[in-house]
């Protein structure tokens, strides 16, 4: 399990693009205060002076080295006072010429020693999202955001059952994961659940790709004609997550039946997982595909119902 070489090649080099630009910016007003105030310059060359002194005196390391470096230490110490000092009468902080770190904790490397640091793990999962198509659903759909409130009675008693399966299978999530298939009506928050195990899939490392069921046709039958295409074959069958949201409302052809049999086929047999929600019932599923395909979505795939009345109608009124 690992993050694509593109995406952690990203990353590198965004961290190494924001350290340098941290870098840069420091030494551009270092610069602009030493050439407007000479006396700042003559005390950073002293406390480079102090520095060599130090280092010089470490090295020798002859009778009497701890007196001497403490000399040089104190020295050190004067200097640092005066200069903070004088950044403050001249209307600075004191802090006023240090490099400015987005992330304190590892200083913009993405590192605290060998341990990746929390920021750059989230960084990679942020470019994961985007990678995988995700980023702009991730920010407004999660587990958290998911409202139980629009389901009423029995249907919300089924929904926390749906809630609490989705959960488990995102926090439990590994490379050989079971399919889901959510079905229900329109508006009852397939796709947010959806996303939902997708965003918790990619943040654990696992290569994923989100795709909508038109879009990823048309791509597959511009890849098949040798037009230009977003999405390719050996992608989808190659992802360890698959998210195909609102299967059945692409064009009904046998050439997308086609396509959408040798996805779940080759994914079934090579045990990658696959997430397809759908607002088909089984026996839509039945008559609008083959029955060798409906039968390996309703047999091989764990199918969660979604019940209840449209959320999106609930929230302007209807």
């Amino acid at each position: 399990m690992a993050y694509r070489k593109e995406i952690l090649h990203k990353v590198r080099q965004d961290y190494n693009q924001k350290r340098n630009r941290a870098l840069g910016e420091a030494a551009e007003r270092l610069a602009a205060l030493h050439e407007k105030y000479p006396d700042l310059a003559a005390i950073d060359s002293a406390l480079a002076k102090t520095g060599m002194s130090l280092v010089k005196e470490i090295v020798k390391g002859s009778e009497g080295i701890q007196d001497r470096v403490a000399a040089v230490r104190l020295e050190n110490e004067r200097l640092q006072k005066d200069r903070a000092d004088m950044l403050v009468f001249y209307g600075f902080s004191p802090d006023y010429t240090d490099v400015k770190y987005e992330c304190t904790q590892c200083q913009d490397t993405g590192f605290c020693g060998v341990e990746p640091c929390l920021c750059y793990k989230k960084a990679l999962a942020k470019e994961a999202l985007a990678y995988a198509g995700l980023a702009r659903l991730a920010e407004r759909q999660s587990f958290d955001t998911f409202d139980l409130k629009y389901y009423q009675g029995d249907n919300r008693a089924m929904m926390e059952k749906v809630l609490a399966f989705c959960k488990r299978y995102a926090e439990s999530f590994h490379e050989k994961a079971d399919s889901l298939l959510l079905i229900g009506n329109t508006g009852l928050g397939k796709t947010h659940l959806s996303t939902s195990i997708a965003v918790s899939v990619v943040e654990k490392g696992y290569e994923a790709v989100y795709t909508s069921a038109p879009n990823l046709f048309s791509a597959l039958e511009a890849e098949k004609f040798g037009r230009e295409a977003q999405l390719t074959m050996q992608e989808v069958l190659d992802a360890e997550f698959l998210l195909i949201d609102d299967l059945g409302t692409e064009n009904p052809s046998a050439l997308n039946n086609n396509f959408l049999y040798n996805i779940v086929n080759t994914r079934l047999i090579t045990g990658k997982p696959t997430l397809i929600n759908t607002n088909l019932m089984p026996a839509d599923l039945m008559k609008r595909y083959t029955d060798r395909l409906a039968s390996r979505l309703l047999g091989e795939y764990a199918v969660m119902r979604f019940v209840g009345s449209d959320i999106r109608m609930q929230k302007i009124g209807f």
